[in-house]
């Protein structure tokens, strides 16, 4: 896989490439990011931009960082990889902090996956200009488990960025099986929860506690657990800048 930056304003735009080559576009910042290693140097609100056309220019990027979908890695069910990376434009601050987001899907069943494409993929992304680090969005099922952590383990010796997760919530109160694995952090997503879930739990496992994912469109949980320092959000649709400065007061407001 060949990275290659292209530039343009201050919008990025990732086009269609072959299986085994993506092209990153259009991230222009002011200055060079320094990375601590130990976690994401990041604002303490992170907004999600998914698969879809976001103009982002009002943001505070002193307040405010974007997590990104930068590609999508589909697994195939004789275990080849596929990179689909981003085709919607993100235009941003100058300015703003970055978080390259890769989700990885996967059928039921599948045989060996080919590791090495997958692990490729991922580090051509975590060394696209000025992105701060690297969050894997992965819903692995309990087969799966394995092949994730060696996967993270894996990524984390191919790559000097951070790399961190999202999480579905029972894997950060009841399950915990991240716990040890080299991430600097599990976003535990409150939010599309099924009916026996409760988002009025606090995260037991210890690389869960410093960050959570909510959504704008339904109820957070009634109390801000203690120990979190960034917020994740989710919307449904592409980003306002009137929904962002709701989201900032809902966020004031939160205690």
């Amino acid at each position: 896989m060949t990275c290659n930056a292209i530039l343009s304003s201050d919008s990025l735009r990732v086009p269609t490439l072959s299986a085994f080559a993506l092209t990153a576009a259009a991230l222009v910042w002011s200055y060079h990011t320094s990375l601590r290693q130990h976690g994401f140097d990041l604002p303490s609100v992170v907004l999600w931009a998914w698969e879809r056309p976001e103009d982002l220019h009002f943001i505070d990027p002193q307040r405010t960082s974007v997590a990104f979908l930068a590609a999508t890695a589909s697994i195939s069910a004789n275990g080849s990889v596929w990179f689909q990376p981003r085709m919607q434009r993100l235009q941003l601050p100058a300015t703003a902090a970055v978080l390259a987001v890769v989700r990885i899907a996967s059928p039921p069943r599948h045989e060996n996956v080919q590791t090495q494409a997958l692990i490729s993929g991922i580090r051509e992304i975590a060394g696209l200009p000025n992105v701060r680090g690297v969050q894997i969005d992965f819903d692995a099922r309990s087969s799966e488990r394995n092949f994730y952590r060696a996967l993270l383990r894996d990524v984390r010796m191919q790559t000097d960025k951070p790399i961190g997760v999202t999480a579905l919530a029972s894997w950060c109160i009841g399950d915990r099986w991240l716990d040890g694995e080299p991430i600097v952090e599990a976003v535990p997503m409150f939010f599309r929860m099924g009916r026996k879930e409760s988002r009025d739990v606090t995260p037991e496992s210890s690389v869960c506690r410093s960050s959570m994912g909510l959504s704008m469109d339904e109820p957070w949980p009634a109390r801000r657990p203690a120990g979190i320092d960034r917020i994740y959000l989710f919307s449904p649709h592409a980003w306002t800048e009137g929904d962002y400065r709701a989201a900032l007061r809902r966020i004031q407001d939160w205690k």
